[in-house]
């Protein structure tokens, strides 16, 4: 029980601290305390003088909402309020500092005027009667100087004066702009060394060239190698693409590091970079120069591991997959500390340490390796906590999850928990992290992600070889909800695309759940209309149908899935040319077909746009017709396969291919002419017309076959930034009968290409030579340029 005298200073307290207060005054002072007119906050406050309020909690939390509503309205730079109590009253004082209503914006130039005067006035986002301080000229004054980095002028400077008519609460701004000189970067030099071997174009080409294990051992260091690291870029062929040789200052420390790094993961653990200096007689033909100073290239010596009390040695070892005598690759000593790491996490340790220490022998060019080890201790997971999801729901983040509260900790889960998350594309950071709770053994998992805009328009134009020039709109949301409003943070995938052209018109709505009832299980939904004139000159074609397919990963095998899918569609083939044969006319009109396909897929490549690695096989068994109805019966299988091979000089080798074959069953007498097979074009045998190999009519037009076979084989060399050069062998044939694999009348071409990689317009051109034809096909024997936008399979 509580004394007496405690029990009445505590109702004394709260009475004084309860009573009603007065308003004696309201001051406004800057930031010095200097006290001025009220007048541009008078109708933000909440009281008045001489106003009686019950207590002084309702002015405190009062005053705090004035705060708010003043820093909300942007019209001034600074706000907080404060207020002094004494026996007679209250007195409110905010500390304010204005904005001004922005009047002109004057702009001075010292140099050429590259830039016109009303584009540096819109480069720098500022608006005529916008509220304004030094902060706003000073993002302007730096906005100014990025513009101007655009235009390849890096030193140009930028500053202001402003003059202020506090009588009518207005302020002027001058923005002075020395140019300075136009700076391209026309070479990267590396000097100070003597490692790295600066290959011309020419002899990286004929390197690649030469079969891999011809090549021997021996890795040379190239200048090349080593820009592929750095954020600053030498000009290029395609610079007016890429803006490849733009100076900008701040790429210089991260490319220090770049540089640093790479040679230390060569071993040279000594390394030294300078920051690099400019060079140049005219400033549109400039040298970037870094100085290195690699030292000692060494190697590995004594490989040691202390500091371990629960695992021995032998145990932790494997994990060290440096060997004595090994180039000391820092990245791979660095391996080794994460497999150690990894050791300890994925048995429940918590925050063991690994740290590599170096004794160099510099008269050997040797480095004994010593990973010393602080274990941590064995943690449980207790809560996992979902952090920076707004949009998103928290069932999208956990359900990718591995890890579960109550299990013990494990760095391996956690990781692959991380990688999953980072594959939904939502988010444009991932980290998970165990932090420690009250009791020792018990972690908290913090899920951290950063949400990223997952929705897209875009408008643009289409261009191939194949269907010409078409238009298309497309409203895509990567991370849809069907079920809330807005509809966003689901995980669902939603698209609407249409296109129109010279050769086709399109429209597809598309849905995909990828965890439909709450299982790994990926649903499809696909409502579409395609009208084509491009397949034939004696009939148009167009298909309206709709597709919905159930897609989940095959246990115990890796990067594969297993798909089913039903699809309902109508096929009309109108505008039948008079002149047609009857082997076409036969097939106007419209048709039904409902149909199921098994799709088994395997997709191990590294990069789905252009992959260097890899692996994408799908193979398609498909029936339509019979008990599922429609007036098509018909069956087949279907093959497709990539196979990817890095080579020497980011040199790429693919073999990619295709068999397929279809026949019809029951009341079909025919398989139909959209169901038949054709090779020809851009995407298959590019020496010859789009469907032109294969059987025809008594018209020579096109009729196409019941069996197809294609083979590809190309060969990709980078030749400048985002640009590769190609070669490629192109051979197949397409039978009349099912099942039919008589290679006798095969056709193939060679040719070269281009690729050029630019960001949502992937541009492939090609030129290809037929070599076996047959005349009766039409063939001239004559080359033709393929293009087309957009990757291969």
């Amino acid at each position: 029980m509580k004394k007496p005298i405690q029990i009445l200073v505590l109702l004394f307290a709260t009475l004084l601290y309860s009573q009603a207060e007065i308003i004696k005054a309201i001051k406004i002072v800057n930031q010095k305390g200097e006290e001025y007119d009220m007048s541009s906050v008078k109708a933000f406050t909440s009281f008045k003088v001489g106003q009686e309020v019950p207590d002084v909690q309702t002015i405190i939390s009062s005053i705090a909402t004035d705060v708010t509503r003043m820093r909300d309205t942007k019209r001034f730079s600074f706000v907080d309020a404060r207020m002094d109590q004494d026996k007679t009253g209250v007195t409110l004082i905010y500390t304010v500092v204005n904005k001004y209503k922005l009047t002109s914006v004057k702009i001075v130039t010292i140099g050429e005027k590259v830039i016109s005067d009303r584009k540096v006035f819109k480069a720098s986002e500022l608006k005529i009667n916008q509220f304004a301080d030094d902060s706003t000229f000073t993002q302007a004054a730096i906005k100014i100087k990025e513009k101007y980095r655009l235009q390849w002028y890096p030193d140009a400077k930028v500053t202001w004066e402003k003059k202020v008519d506090k009588k009518h609460g207005t302020v002027s701004v001058t923005f002075k702009i020395v140019e300075g000189s136009e700076l391209v970067i026309k070479k990267i030099v590396f000097k100070g060394n003597n490692k790295i071997v600066d290959k011309g174009l020419t002899m990286r080409f004929l390197t690649a060239l030469v079969p891999k294990f011809l090549r021997g051992k021996k890795k040379e260091v190239t200048s090349k190698d080593i820009r592929k690291m750095m954020k600053q870029e030498q000009k290029g062929f395609f610079s007016f693409f890429t803006n490849s040789g733009r100076y900008n200052p701040d790429n210089v420390d991260h490319d220090v590091f770049s540089i640093k790094s790479y040679f230390m993961n060569q071993g040279y653990l000594d390394v030294e970079v300078s920051s690099p200096k400019i060079e140049y007689k005219k400033s549109t033909d400039a040298k970037l120069i870094f100085t290195v100073n690699e030292g000692l290239q060494y190697r590995v010596g004594k490989i040691s591991i202390t500091g371990m009390k629960t695992f021995t040695e032998k145990e932790l070892r494997p994990g060290i997959l440096l060997r004595t005598g090994d180039i000391a690759a820092y990245r791979n000593v660095e391996k080794g500390s994460e497999a150690i790491r990894g050791y300890y996490g994925n048995r429940g340790y918590v925050q063991t340490r690994v740290k590599p220490l170096f004794t160099p022998h510099a008269e050997k060019a040797t480095v004994d390796i010593n990973y010393h080890i602080t274990e941590g201790s064995i943690g449980y997971i207790r809560n996992i906590n979902i952090i920076g999801t707004e949009r998103n729901k928290d069932k999208v983040v956990r359900r990718e999850l591995v890890v579960y509260p109550g299990e013990k900790f494990n760095r391996g889960y956690m990781k692959s928990s991380e990688n999953r998350l980072r594959n939904l594309n939502y988010f444009s950071f991932v980290s998970i992290r165990p932090v420690p709770t009250e009791k020792s053994d018990q972690y908290d998992l913090n899920v951290q992600v950063k949400e990223r805009e997952t929705g897209q328009f875009s408008v643009g134009l289409g261009l191939s070889s194949i269907d010409s020039i078409s238009a298309y709109v497309e409203l895509a949301q990567g991370n849809f909800d069907l079920t809330s409003w807005p509809p966003i943070g689901g995980g669902q995938k939603a698209k609407i695309r249409a296109t129109i052209g010279t050769e086709r018109n399109d429209l597809d709505v598309i849905f995909k759940e990828p965890w439909f009832l709450n299982r790994r299980l990926a649903l499809g939904v696909n409502f579409y209309h395609h009208e084509s004139r491009y397949f034939s000159d004696d009939y148009d074609q167009e298909n309206n149908g709709a597709r919905f397919s159930l897609t989940k990963p095959i246990p115990f095998i890796s990067f594969s899935r297993a798909t089913i899918a039903y699809t309902i569609e109508n096929f009309d083939v109108f505008n039948v040319a008079t002149n047609a044969s009857d082997a076409i006319k036969n097939e106007a009109g419209d048709r039904l077909k409902s149909s199921l396909s098994f799709p088994l897929s395997r997709d191990s490549r590294d990069r789905f746009d252009i992959p260097t690695r890899g692996n994408k096989t799908i193979i398609t068994p498909y029936v339509a017709g019979g008990i599922l109805g429609g007036e098509t019966d018909l069956y087949g299988l279907r093959l497709r396969s990539a196979k990817y091979w890095p080579l020497i000089g980011d040199a790429v080798f693919n073999i990619r291919g295709q068999i397929e074959s279809v026949d019809y069953y029951g009341d079909s007498d025919s398989v139909p002419i959209f169901d038949r097979l054709f090779l020809g074009g851009g995407h298959t045998l590019r020496g010859f017309d789009y469907r032109d190999v294969g059987p025809r009519d008594i018209n020579n037009e096109p009729i196409g076959g019941q069996t197809s076979v294609f083979c590809t084989l190309e060969y990709t060399i980078p030749i400048w930034n985002k640009v590769r050069f190609a070669t490629f062998y192109d051979i197949g044939f397409v039978n009349a009968d099912p099942m039919d694999f008589d290679t006798s009348r095969y056709n193939d071409d060679a040719g070269i290409g281009i690729r050029i990689d630019m960001r949502g317009l992937p541009l492939q051109v090609d030129y290809a030579w037929p070599i076996t034809y047959y005349d009766e096909d039409g063939q001239t024997g004559k080359g033709r340029f393929n293009f087309n936008m957009g990757y291969s399979f």
